[in-house]
Order: C-alpha cells, then sequence, then structure tokens
C-alpha cells in the first residue's frame, strides 16, 4: 500500500468504515511507515479528545461542501507531494488537537465552577428564609413580577398536571450577572430553575454533585439550570418538559 492510499484511508480506518481485508492493508502499512504513523496519531488523539470532552453539535450549512472541495483540491496534486502534505498535516493537526482539547477542556472546568455556583445558590435557599420573592402557584403573576428587574423576561411555566408545580420565584446572581430563580416542587423536594440570557451554543448536560442532581440545556439565547435532590429520572424528565 502506497503513502497515498494510506493517508486518504485514514479516516474512515479510525471510523470501522473500511472492509476488513482493507483495514488490515492499513494497519500494517501504519505499522511499518513512520511517515503515516505520524499523521495517524494526531486524528487518534483529537477523536479521543472529542469523545472525552465534546458535546454533540450540528455541523454547520455548508461544511460538507467546504470538505469535499478541499479533498478535490487535493487530490490534484502530484503524487509526489504526498509525503511533504502528510509531514505538514501531521503538525498541523497535532496544533490542531491541543488548541481543541486544551479549549474543551478550558469549558469544562467553566461549566463546572458554574455548576458550584448554581449548587451552591440551591442549598442557601433551602437553607434560609430566601426561596422565593413571590410565591405564586400562577405563572402570570410570577413571570411579571420580573418585570423592571431583570433585563430579560424568563420563561415561567406551570406543569402542576405533569407533577411538578410551580411554587413562585425570586431574584439570584449567578457567575457574575442578575438570574430569574424559577422554584417547582416534586413532593417534597424542591426544584430551583436559574436562567440568564446566553451565547452559549445549544445543547445540554446533566452532571451529580453531594448528592444534588443539575441538568443544563441552552437554547433560544438562554442558559437554564435545574438542579435539586430528586432521583436524576425525575429531574431529567422535568428538565424534558421545560424543553419542549
Amino acid at each position: 500500500m502506497t503513502c497515498e492510499t494510506a493517508i486518504r484511508l485514514l479516516e474512515p480506518f479510525l471510523d470501522d468504515e473500511l472492509e476488513a481485508a482493507q483495514r488490515a492493508d492499513v494497519a500494517g502499512h501504519l505499522a511499518t511507515c513512520r511517515t503515516c504513523a505520524v499523521v495517524y496519531a494526531p486524528l487518534l488523539e483529537l477523536r479521543q479528545g472529542i469523545r472525552s470532552h465534546a458535546p454533540y453539535y450540528r455541523a454547520p450549512d455548508g461544511l460538507r461542501d467546504r470538505v469535499r472541495a478541499s479533498v478535490r483540491q487535493a487530490e490534484r496534486r502530484p503524487a509526489t507531494s504526498w509525503r511533504a502534505i502528510a509531514i505538514a498535516a501531521a503538525i498541523l493537526l497535532a496544533i490542531s488537537a491541543a488548541f481543541n482539547i486544551a479549549l474543551m477542556k478550558s469549558r469544562t472546568a467553566g461549566g463546572d465552577a458554574i455548576a458550584r455556583n448554581i449548587l451552591s445558590s440551591h442549598v442557601r435557599s433551602l437553607m434560609g428564609t430566601h426561596l422565593l420573592d413571590v410565591p405564586s402557584t400562577d405563572q402570570h403573576t410570577v413571570k411579571p413580577w420580573f418585570n423592571g428587574k431583570l433585563d430579560f423576561s424568563p420563561d415561567v411555566r406551570d406543569f402542576s398536571a405533569q407533577g411538578y408545580p410551580l411554587i413562585g420565584g425570586r431574584m439570584d446572581y449567578i457567575d457574575g450577572h442578575p438570574a430569574a430563580a424559577l422554584v417547582f416542587q416534586r413532593r417534597k423536594h424542591i426544584i430551583n430553575v436559574f436562567t440568564w440570557p446566553s451565547n452559549a451554543p445549544e445543547g445540554g448536560a446533566e452532571l451529580g454533585r453531594n448528592g444534588y442532581q443539575i441538568v443544563h440545556w441552552s437554547r433560544d439565547g438562554m442558559a437554564w439550570w435545574a438542579v435539586s435532590d430528586l432521583n436524576s429520572g425525575e429531574l431529567r424528565q422535568f428538565a424534558a418538559l421545560y424543553q419542549h
């Protein structure tokens, strides 16, 4: 197998898209060709880093066309240039892998800091007398209460029919900015839902902290964090109601 063929097959090799015989040929070539192995290593590291740290987001429109155009341009290059391309690609991919993994870890660390802030606010609200600024089961009473207090209007809902009644709301301060805290109840369990404007990509995550469950999602320019001592299944069900 030539280096040109091996490099062309690296990505389908990583994605298990090759026939068994072809996959064996690529693996054998990588075991004996240092140049192609250098190209392969950062690709493998990048894939593992993405799987470990990155949430899934839909690819932007036009990405497929840009990738295909790049492939067509590469295919028009002389075959003798493939070794030089391989070395350059290895350097670029190594830099890209390091940068993207560092960025993912940075975002994860930032999310952990917000999660700790969220949990602290939730626990403080249960320990003192500041659970509710506006005690009400009527969403049309809670939502207008925030007018003039925040520079956004929170989406206030009531899920009494599903077993998660609204019981009120309050002002809070999360991650260096004001936030709306909407309070719900599930039997004797309190659910705090924190929300504020955010330019984060749409997506979601779940995590546990000290016996509490946290569900986070971003949608329509807003960040949402739901926290409770409910079991993860019920809190996930509640979050799903809010997202639809």
